[in-house]
């Protein structure tokens, strides 16, 4: 389980108000290629049930996969945002970028969440030497029950939504979630690792890749 990670959702404003609301872009410029684990959103062990870079890729990420908990059922557990920063990052925040509470964005592209929930954007930004540098995104689809807004800084653990129960075989056969990670400067990296427990790293973003490959 998360739970040294686990962070109190009546927290938020308060935390959104220290860190500062403002909804950063990146400009492609990460001077010290800072980087940073995307952990998987689970609480569970979990499985890769489509792998990359052979999944399609439908939200304009690097590269993209589908995970699952393992025996167990996937749809209304909890999904996080589960990020942990790379020397010399020293810390990570998330923005939400699109796909929050109060303008969800159904990730099925007959527009209708019944087929497959929604789709959550969630900006990566590293922290080193004073400064908040946004070096990604990771997308995470077929979620309901979303708990932030556009615009909200959450910290580098939180979870803002739980996997959906919804499919009807159009975009989604069954509950699990699409993770979609996106570099701002050259390219993430994805593991395939399967099975993965809580704690385990399914990608990375940030730092100088050329090209999109299996990390290290």
């Amino acid at each position: 389980m998360k739970t040294a990670w686990r962070f109190n959702a009546a927290l938020l404003v308060s935390v959104t108000t220290l860190l500062g609301g403002s909804g950063a872009r990146a400009d492609g410029t990460n001077p010290y290629h800072l980087e940073a684990n995307v952990v998987s959103p689970f609480d569970y062990t979990g499985v890769v049930t489509s792998p990359a870079p052979y999944h399609h890729v439908v939200f304009g990420g690097d590269t993209s996969f589908d995970v699952a908990i393992q025996g167990m059922s996937t749809g209304g557990q909890k999904v996080w945002f589960d990020v942990r920063p790379i020397s010399p990052a020293t810390d990570i925040r998330g923005v939400i970028l699109s796909g929050g509470a109060n303008a969800r964005v159904p990730a099925c592209a007959n527009g209708n969440p019944a087929s497959g929930g929604y789709v959550v954007q969630v900006e990566v930004q590293a922290y080193h030497l004073g400064t908040w540098t946004p070096i990604g995104w990771v997308k995470y689809a077929h979620v309901d029950n979303i708990n932030v807004n556009n615009g909200a800084v959450i910290p580098k653990a939180f979870s803002f939504a739980t996997a959906s129960w919804n499919y009807d075989g159009s975009c989604s056969t069954a509950p699990h979630v699409h993770m979609e990670p996106y570099n701002y400067r050259h390219y993430a990296c994805y593991t395939n690792r399967s099975p993965f427990a809580y704690y385990d790293t399914l990608a990375r973003v940030g730092g100088g890749r050329l090209g999109l490959q299996q990390c290290p």
